[in-house]
This record gives C-alpha cells, structure tokens and sequence, in this order.
C-alpha cells in the first residue's frame, strides 16, 4: 500500500515537472514569437557590475551589435552576450559571466536591455612559449630577446600577443626566413592557473628551416605604351643580388618605385626558387602621362584667405625620366579690390645628386593686388630637399632661393612705380610626427628657418642699375605645433601652436629700401589671432603693411560633435580656441603688456575639398584700444561691433 502510494507520489511530481516545463518553453517560445513579429526600437542599453568596472560603456558598446540596429531582437541580445564574454575573454578575463535583464514596453513599442557583469578575476601572463626555432641562428634568437612588448605579468591581452607575434615574425621574415608563417594553433591559451590567475600561451611557427638570399629582379612593365625604360624602375630597388631576404628591403623597394609618377604600382613577386636563392619579378604598372585638371584652392596671403580656382596640366614622364612638370594657371579671390593671378611652371626631380633629395625648381608670372599696392612680377622659387631620416629628431633640410624681378605701383610714390629685385636665401630645418597631414590628432611638428635677403642683388648691382631696388635683412621663425587626442578613435583633439619671427635689417645705399609688406609679418585673420580680421591687429602705426617682430599663439580644443552618426551631422565638429599673440616694428619694441588675446568657438564640417570652419572671435584684451576699454567686457553694448570678427576658412587653423 505505502509503495503504491509512493509511486503515485512520483508520478505526480514527474507529471507536474513536465508541465512546468512545458508552460516554461511555451512561454520562451511565445515571448520569441511575439518579439520576432511585433518589430520593437532598442530603447536603453546598460551595463551593470556586480564586483568592478575595467571598460568604459563606450568600449562595451562598441564591442556589441545591438547598439548598430534600431530594432530589438533576441537573437542580437544572444549574440551581444557572446560578443561580450569574447570581448572580455581576449582581454584575460577568462572566468567572465553575462547576464541580460530586458524589459519591454508595448505601448511605446520599445525594449530596454541590461547587461549584467561579473568580471571575476584578469589573468596575467605566466609565460610565452615559443615552437619552431630549433634552426634559428643565435644572432636572431638574440633579436628576439629585444622585443618586448609583453613580459611576465603583464595582463593578458589578445591584441598584445598578436602584435608579439606579428613582431617575431617580422624579424625572420626580415632576417632570411622568407617562409616564415604562424601555425594554426598559435596564439592559444595552453594553461590556466587559477588561483594565481597566470596563463601560458604557445607561440608557433612554421617555415623557419631555411635562409632564402635575394636573386636577380626581371622589370615587367605592363602595357608600356610610353617606353618607359626599365632602368627607371631598377634604380629604386635597395636590395642587392646575394644579398639575405629581407621583407622590409623588398616592401621599401615597392613603395619606391611607387612613388615614381609615371608608376601606378609595383609588385615584387617571386617567380624562381634556385637553392636557397629567390629570382624576383617586378610586376609594373603605368599611370597616364598627362594629366588635365581644374582645381579649387584656400590659402593665406598676408594672413588673409583667398578662395582660389585654376586649371593644372601635369607630365608625369617628363623628359623620359621619374621628373615631373606641372603647368598652373590660377586666380586667388579675396574682394574685387584684393585679388591675384599667377601662371607658372614646375619641375621637380627626385633624386638629385643622391637618392635622398630632391629638387623643385619653379618659375612665375603674376599679378597682386592689394589695397595700397599693385604689381607684376615675375618668380624663380628654388628648393633643395633633404630628406635625412624617419627617426632622427630633424627629418627634413629645406634650402630655398627665391628671387622675384617686381614691377610695383604704390599708392604712396609720387612717381607711381618702383622697380624691385628681391632675393631670399634661406634654410630650414623639420621635425614632424604628427599622424595625419591635413588633420593631426596626435603628434609634434616643429620648423626653425634663418634666412638672408639682399646677397644676390647687391652681387648684380651693377646690372640692374641705379633705378632697381633691393632689401638687406636677416630672418629668423619658429613654428611649432602639437596634438593630443583627448578621446577614443580621436574625437576630441587638443592642439596648441606658438610662432615666433624676427626681422632684422641691415646695410645703407641709395638701392637699398626698407624690407617690403610681403616679406613682413601680419596679425589678425582665420589663422592668426581670430578676434581680429585680416592684418587687423598689431602694436602699429600702419597695421596693413606688417611689422619685422612676431609672437603669436593658439590653443584650441576640437571635437566631433556627433561622432557616431550617420549622414550629414556624421562630418560635424566643433571647436574652442584661446589665441594670443602680437606683431610689433621691431624686436626691440615688443612688451609683455601688449600681447593682444582671442577667445571663441568654431564650427568645422567636411566637405569633399576638405574640412571647412567658421570661426567667430572675440577680442578678449586688445592693448592697443583706449584705456578703460581694452578688455572684453569693459564696454558690453561693442562687443558685437567692434571686438568681434568671423573668420572663414579651408583646413584646420594650424
């Protein structure tokens, strides 16, 4: 009786089990069912902790799909849960778990996901084993003892032990090894130890029995419609014949012939195996010769911006050789009564005299007119480039000749022309390791240039004659610039620069004048002290002919405002800016006190000519106004007419 009783018990329990079961799959299946046909919006999506927080949400975001699509789905929310544990999982939290808390709301059609994280413990590396060496010589088993980018104790971290890898790797492909490769399972996790939370992971390769010597280099030029001779091509190759294999000296040698214009690319292939000795094929292929374009500009002349257009022929084979010419004709637009054109000719020769120079040589015709002056001249701009080497602290020498022949009309002379012969000798030395040209967000550029005018003409005096003038001075600047990303992917940038140029003047004769506006510095403008328009500031008696002492500055925090949208506001930016800065007659005349200063903000937006901004400035001291209303707010009701400028222009300030 009791064991009939027993088992009816049982079956009770096991028939109420089962239903349980079944009302629970019911109503997973009919949740799953209701969410995949009643479309629901991602509302919230939040993480929450329940020992620590080691990533910022946006780190996390990014690391899940959920945040890229409006529409909720389980089979997202699945997903994210796994993209999550991996995310963690590569960074050595190895014992993570990942819990969702989602709430719907049917009336708004919305549902909100939580996130629950229980970190546990970060792993740390033990130690890397390495597979595969066994036929390394100890010279570079010894280069491998120099890498350092992770060591005992160091979190553990997926990225770092891929950039290891990828850093052993470089070095025998670099040192012979040209097979050299990863195996399968290399990379892996191979031991846990728990209660000390260290990991073991194994490195493996594979291809590391043979030293491979370069061969020889067949030059195979597609389609060779203009004879370009094979020399060109060859000349750019760095390795030698016997020479080990070095995958860097055979990337560096297609990045040169590369660069050659005529060249569109270059691809060195292996093509015979002979030994331990590799025959190359340098597969080429060719640009057009000739180019015809139209071209829209910005620029700044005198601190003030031109909007410029033109039209620009370019050889690319110029003279059967990897020189270059470039013909231009273009008219630069500030107001009617500010404006200039110039046609000129450009010749740039890479190479000259040795592989790391090169020469550009160009010459000009023009017109400029400004307010107080109009002139012809006709240019010759020479320049020498040094390039010296990537990681020395000064990269780049430039020396530059310039001599310009201007017929002038000032305003001011009673003849109405002047005749001019000016010419600039000057050298200039370059540091940069700012990371992008156009639009730095980490890095230091720096340039100090001393330059001499005058030897040229008071050398050719006697030629000119008594009715061609000429300017003697010294120059000296100094600009320099720096950028630090203040965010991720570098969406908030603080960049500040500081310039300083001095002027100084010297000799006596009846040919000599004192140094011209164009040669000077200026004050106010869209990349100058913003408060002020265009030569608008400086300590003074005619600021729109410039001064021969400058010391100006800006420090300006940049940021993206809607960095994770899409469409027209994805390319909006915005800035802050603080300006400060003076030009001055002479070195000797400059003061502390009289350094003028800037404030406002900006507005930037990428177009396909670049980035364009809007600035509008504020005089925030200005030493040259009245006592009693040299500050900003020492008169409110002028401070929107006239301690206020807008400023228009193309590319960053600096």
């Amino acid at each position: 009786m009791l064991i009939n009783q027993l088992k009816k018990i049982n079956y009770i329990k096991k028939k109420t089990y089962r239903s349980l079961f079944l009302l629970t799959f019911a109503f997973f299946a009919w949740s799953t069912f209701t969410y995949s046909q009643e479309l629901l919006e991602t509302d919230e999506i939040e993480f929450r902790f329940t020992d620590r927080q080691s990533f910022d949400e946006s780190q996390l975001k990014d690391a899940i799909a959920l945040t890229k699509s409006n529409v909720f789905s389980l089979k997202l929310v699945e997903g994210d849960i796994q993209k999550l544990k991996k995310f963690y999982f590569d960074n050595g939290f190895f014992d993570v778990t990942v819990d969702t808390l989602i709430t719907v709301n049917r009336e708004d059609s919305e549902a909100s996901v939580i996130f629950e994280i229980t970190e546990n413990s970060r792993y740390k590396i033990d130690s890397v084993l390495t597979n595969g060496f066994e036929k390394i010589p100890s010279e570079t088993l010894g280069k491998f003892r120099r890498i350092n980018t992770i060591k005992k104790g160091d979190n553990y971290s997926k990225v770092l032990i891929i950039q290891y890898g990828n850093e052993i790797l470089d070095t025998l492909q670099n040192n012979g090894f040209m097979n050299a490769r990863y195996r399968m399972d290399s990379g892996t996790v191979i031991r846990r130890y728990k209660e000390k939370s260290t990991a073991v992971v194994e490195l493996s390769f594979e291809g590391t029995d043979t030293i491979y010597y370069f061969g020889t280099t067949k030059i195979n030029i597609k389609d060779n419609e203009y004879g370009v001779r094979t020399e060109l091509p060859a000349e750019e190759i760095t390795y030698k014949e016997g020479e080990i294999f070095s995958k860097a000296k055979k990337l560096e040698s297609e990045r040169n012939i590369s660069k050659i214009p005529i060249i569109s690319s270059a691809k060195l292939n292996p093509v015979e195996y002979s030994g331990n000795t590799v025959n190359f094929t340098a597969d080429i292929t060719l640009n057009k010769k000739n180019e015809l374009t139209p071209f829209i500009k910005g620029s700044n002349f005198e601190n003030r911006f031109y909007l410029g257009a033109g039209i620009r022929y370019l050889n690319k084979y110029f003279l059967s050789g990897n020189r270059t010419l470039m013909l231009e004709l273009e008219g630069d637009f500030n107001s009617p009564d500010i404006n200039r054109s110039e046609l000129s000719a450009t010749v740039t020769q890479p190479h000259f005299i040795r592989r790391n120079i090169t020469l550009t040589d160009k010459l000009a015709i023009g017109f400029n007119n400004v307010e107080n002056y109009k002139n012809y001249f006709l240019a010759n701009f020479t320049t020498l480039n040094y390039f010296i080497a990537p990681h020395t602290f000064y990269n780049n020498v430039y020396l530059d000749l310039n001599e310009e022949l201007i017929w002038i009309k000032y305003d001011t002379i009673a003849t109405g022309r002047q005749t001019q012969f000016n010419s600039i000798l000057s050298i200039t030395f370059e540091h940069d390791n700012t990371n992008n040209l156009l639009a730095p967000s980490r890095g230091f550029y720096h340039s100090i240039l001393a330059g001499n005018a005058g030897l040229l003409p008071r050398l050719v005096t006697g030629l000119l004659g008594k009715s061609v003038f000429y300017s003697q001075f010294f120059k000296v600047y100094t600009l320099n610039k720096g950028y630090f990303s203040l965010g991720r992917k570098d969406h908030t940038v603080l960049a500040a620069n500081i310039k300083i140029g001095d002027i100084i003047e010297y000799g006596a004769g009846e040919n000599i004048i004192p140094v011209q506006p164009p040669y000077k510095f200026f004050s106010g403008g869209s990349s100058s002290l913003r408060g002020w328009n265009a030569k608008g500031n400086g300590m003074l008696e005619n600021k729109i002919n410039g001064g021969t002492f400058l010391l100006e500055g800006s420090i300006e925090l940049r940021r993206k405002l809607f960095p994770d949208a899409e469409g027209f506001t994805s390319a909006l930016g915005g800035a802050v800016f603080f300006d400060y800065g003076n030009v001055w007659e002479t070195h000797k005349n400059f003061r502390v006190s009289q350094i003028a200063m800037a404030v406002g903000v900006g507005v930037r937006y990428d177009l396909f000519i670049g980035l364009i901004r809007f600035d509008f400035g504020f005089k925030l001291y200005d030493p040259s106004a009245p006592e009693g209303e040299q500050w900003l707010f020492d008169n409110p009701g002028r401070i929107f007419i006239d301690k206020f400028a807008v400023q228009f222009g193309i590319g960053q300030a600096f």
